[in-house]
């Protein structure tokens, strides 16, 4: 068994380590009735809302990791990170909010989210804060993918499905996953894939915090 665990690379092991946190998150009723079209708008508006928060700082965080990459091609893949979650802000406010302001500092949970991002990020090596970026990355393509075989009756609902589950946006969690992979070559895995766990469960509190409108 222990060979076995030391054959997988670091994200194989990462994401055996944290399946019950996915397997949580993906029955979540605010993704089963994103799917099925059932889910309250204000509930979805909520989470859209929080996205905006955890973008802006998630946009510094990318930023801060990339001034520690020890490679010109990982920074630059961060900083062009950086620079979609700014564009991703502006698409969830024309795409869905209609332009209008309608931004809010971050609720519990987000903050708490933010919080561990940016401690990881700044007090840890380039590998570590990696790691705690990476559930962002890895888990809505996931849950794109999913979701994509199931569809939504609400065409907002709909158009998120397809952003999450676009090609090009796999392309781009390819691309993290190799680099996370290459950066813990050399690395005893194990705080690599504590952090990423704690990660994924910082993202099913996301949604069930949006889903509860609890701030």
């Amino acid at each position: 068994m222990l060979a076995l665990l030391l054959a997988l690379s670091v994200t194989d092991q990462m994401w055996e380590a944290a399946k019950p946190n996915y397997e949580k998150t993906i029955s979540h009723p605010f993704l089963r009735e994103l799917a099925d079209g059932r889910l309250a708008p204000e509930k979805f508006e909520r989470y859209l809302i929080e996205d905006i928060a955890y973008l802006k700082a998630y946009s510094e965080v990318l930023t801060a990791l990339a001034v520690q990459a020890p490679r010109p091609e990982w920074k630059k893949f961060l900083l062009d990170g950086a620079a979609g979650c700014d564009t991703e802000v502006k698409h969830i406010h024309q795409t869905y909010l209609g332009g209008k302001g309608k931004e809010k500092a971050p609720s519990e949970a987000n903050a708490a989210y933010i919080r561990f991002l940016k401690q990881n990020v700044e007090q840890r090596t380039f590998a570590e804060g990696l790691a705690a970026v990476l559930p962002c990355y890895w888990i809505y393509w996931e849950v794109g993918k999913t979701l994509k075989t199931r569809g939504s009756k609400n065409k907002d609902y709909q158009r998120w499905i397809d952003y999450y589950s676009d090609p090009n946006y796999g392309k781009t969690v390819a691309q993290v996953l190799k680099i996370m992979n290459e950066a813990a070559k050399d690395l005893p895995p194990a705080k690599l894939v504590e952090l990423f766990v704690e990660g994924a469960g910082h993202e099913y509190s996301f949604w069930d915090s949006a889903y509860h409108l609890r701030r």
